[in-house]
């Protein structure tokens, strides 16, 4: 057997075996070209070990951390871009807010938009040098919802004393569906521990019964905060007077009476003496005795005509003023032109 060839080695020459195995690591066995094509198959999707990620080498594990994640790697948008076509997810950069569309203010700022699913689709601007946030979401189509404001980092004491009216404040409503977290103020009472907030403007723990009043600045003087003042004019004077007439001298009517008749009575005679002898002693002179009982004849009853005729009265009136009665006019209680509103308060 002394011409038997010996098995081909890493230190002698010899028979070598064929193997088409990619994963052998033997150094006896010689590879087919199927395991050589399957070698180069799988050199062909490697990538070389020059390339790095985010700096990190490609020759060991890489680890990599949010900071590899999200430093500069915002894309930057240009100017005059809509913001309702950016819903690919990622991290961009708005520097011309002044000519882009349908931004929430006008400032540069950040971009985030994020993919829920196929079609859910949300985007959250942060403008620069501010802690606010804006969210809105994605509704099909090129349509999205109205940006909403967050007021960021801030405390809820801070967000109400920068961004809304102070706890306590009437607010006018125009209906009588009251928001929640909101109070019609009718004049009730409430806990100051649940609300210190509004407590701070009503220590008493009484809203302001604000129904059928309205809202007066306080003067410099004479009044003090929330206290009532009730209807009432201005004081003024009138004068009032019925105008003087002389209405002279009137004549009454005119009426001829004609002629009246007086009573049909009154019958008599007159007594007038005796006669006596003259004192001439001449038959043709005599005298009257009173008394003799003589009698003139009895005229009888009889009557008299009176003639009044036509003729009038005046009746004089003269100058003469007369007393003027001015009567009650307008509504119960004094108010100007006004629309009904609910005046309502923060519950905090």
């Amino acid at each position: 057997m002394g011409n038997e060839v010996p098995a081909a080695s890493t230190t002698q020459a010899g028979t070598v075996k064929l193997s088409s195995a990619t994963d052998s690591d033997s150094e006896t066995e010689a590879a087919t070209p199927k395991a050589v094509k399957a070698a180069m198959d799988t050199a062909k999707g490697r990538v070389p070990a020059s390339r790095k990620v985010n700096g990190h080498p490609l020759t060991t594990d890489i680890n990599v951390t949010s900071q590899d994640i999200f430093d500069q790697q915002a894309v930057v948008i240009g100017p005059a871009i809509n913001l309702n076509g950016i819903q690919t997810p990622g991290i961009y950069t708005c520097l011309y807010t002044g000519e882009t569309k349908n931004a929430p203010v006008n400032n540069p700022g950040n971009l985030l938009v994020y993919r829920t699913n196929g079609i859910q689709r949300l985007q959250i601007y942060q403008p620069l040098y501010t802690v606010d946030v804006y969210v809105r979401y994605f509704q099909g189509g090129n349509t999205w919802s109205g940006w909403v404001k967050n007021y960021g980092c801030i405390s809820r004491d801070e967000a109400d004393s920068q961004y809304r009216l102070p706890v306590g404040s009437a607010i006018a409503w125009p209906s009588d569906v009251v928001p929640d977290g909101y109070a019609i103020m009718q004049g009730q009472s409430f806990s100051t521990a649940t609300y210190p907030l509004l407590a701070k403007a009503y220590p008493s723990g009484v809203i302001p019964d604000m129904r059928g009043w309205t809202i007066k600045g306080k003067p410099a003087s004479g009044r003090a905060v929330l206290s009532q003042e009730l209807d009432g004019n201005k004081s003024h004077t009138h004068t009032a007077r019925a105008q003087d007439t002389d209405l002279g001298t009137k004549g009454s009517s005119s009426f001829d009476y004609g002629t009246k008749s007086t009573n049909p009575t009154g019958g008599h005679a007159h007594e007038f003496g005796g006669y006596v002898n003259s004192y001439w002693g001449d038959s043709n002179h005599t005298s009257f005795q009173p008394g003799g009982g003589a009698k003139t004849q009895a005229a009888g009853d009889h009557a008299h005509t009176v003639y009044i005729g036509g003729h009038e009265h005046t009746m004089y009136i003269g100058p003469h003023g007369h007393v003027v009665i001015v009567d009650a006019d307008g509504n119960a209680e004094t108010t100007v032109k006004n629309i009904a509103f609910n005046y309502i308060v923060r519950l905090a």
